[in-house]
């Protein structure tokens, strides 16, 4: 009886881990055992007979067998973690593939607005407004243009009758509100024209000389005050304006730097024909209609002359264009881009 008393306060005080040694254990059943001796009653003590050897082996065992159990329980325990922790991992993993693996709901087409019908009016005012458009891109290029192809300095007059307009207007007209009666004096100084002396006629023509050759020495300056290309482009404005506006008089700008345009083969025989004086007397259109017949007739052989000629000019127009105006011509960048 004493020994299961024993046995059970044992059961009470000793740890669920078990992790002492035999020593400890014997230590604590000698504490339990005495401690149960002073709590049982003075009857019971002298009842009660001394521990054996037997009795103090088997309650060895017992808090040895306890100590084993306790130990494989604590073994077992991180298995069971283990084993969670990696079913929670495998369950995140799947819902995560899960979800990867769900399509993404495609956005719906946005239906585009329609075009509103525009009614009669608002029609009529757009047309109206494309017809301002383009009439005000006009006025525009045709400005460019007129920018583009340069304005010559005022040139002196330059012939003895006017030279004698000059001087009778400033005369007549000077002080006076006479602006109308131009046309009277223009009159009048053609008839005195006629009727001049001969030393007056003298000086007109003098001054008149005078004048042009003042006015080909500030032409030449104003020409050479511009680039060569900027004079090119300039004749090529005049030449569209001339072909866009009826009104538009202005010739095109002489310049001595230009590069002559290379003649073609027909246009070599021509000058070729034409200066043997053959065709004296005759109109340029008419000698070009028998040059031109000439020229149909000639054979392949004949005509190569004139094509190897063409050639040299080419070349010729190729070499002073780049120096000139710093620029390959037309015909090679067309040759170049199509390469």
């Amino acid at each position: 009886m004493f020994a299961r008393t024993a046995l059970a306060r044992l059961r009470a005080k000793v740890p669920s881990a078990a992790a002492r040694d035999v020593a400890q254990l014997s230590r604590k059943l000698r504490t339990v055992v005495a401690t149960s001796v002073s709590n049982t009653t003075v009857n019971n003590v002298s009842a009660a007979a001394p521990l054996t050897f037997a009795q103090f082996q088997r309650i060895r065992g017992y808090a040895t067998a306890t100590k084993t159990r306790a130990s494989t329980a604590a073994k077992k325990a991180p298995a069971k973690k283990t084993t969670a922790t990696k079913k929670t991992a495998t369950a995140k993993k799947t819902t995560a593939t899960k979800k990867k693996a769900a399509a993404k709901p495609k956005k719906k087409a946005v239906a585009k607005p329609k075009k509103k019908e525009l009614t009669e009016f608002q029609i009529e005012r757009l047309e109206k407004r494309k017809l301002r458009d383009a009439e005000q891109k006009k006025k525009d290029h045709l400005k460019e243009l007129k920018a583009t192809a340069l304005q010559e300095p005022k040139q002196k007059p330059a012939s003895p009758f006017q030279i004698l307009l000059v001087e009778t207007i400033q005369k007549e007209l000077t002080g006076t509100k006479g602006a109308g009666r131009i046309g009277e004096i223009s009159k009048a100084v053609s008839q005195k024209y006629k009727n001049l002396s001969p030393s007056e006629l003298e000086r007109l023509n003098r001054a008149a000389n005078e004048a042009a050759e003042e006015n080909k020495k500030a032409y030449k300056k104003w020409v050479e005050s511009y680039t060569p290309m900027q004079i090119r482009e300039a004749n090529n404005a005049r030449r569209q304006l001339k072909a866009k506006l009826v009104s538009y008089s202005k010739g095109q700008i002489q310049d001595d730097r230009a590069v002559a345009t290379p003649a073609s083969a027909y246009i070599l025989f021509f000058k070729e024909r034409y200066a043997t004086g053959e065709f004296q007397n005759m109109s340029t259109i008419e000698a070009a209609k028998l040059v031109g017949a000439e020229w149909k007739a000639l054979s392949a052989s004949s005509k190569e002359k004139y094509e190897n000629m063409a050639a040299e000019e080419k070349q010729r127009y190729a070499r002073q264009y780049k120096s000139v105006y710093g620029v390959e011509p037309g015909f090679r960048k067309k040759a170049a881009a199509a390469a």
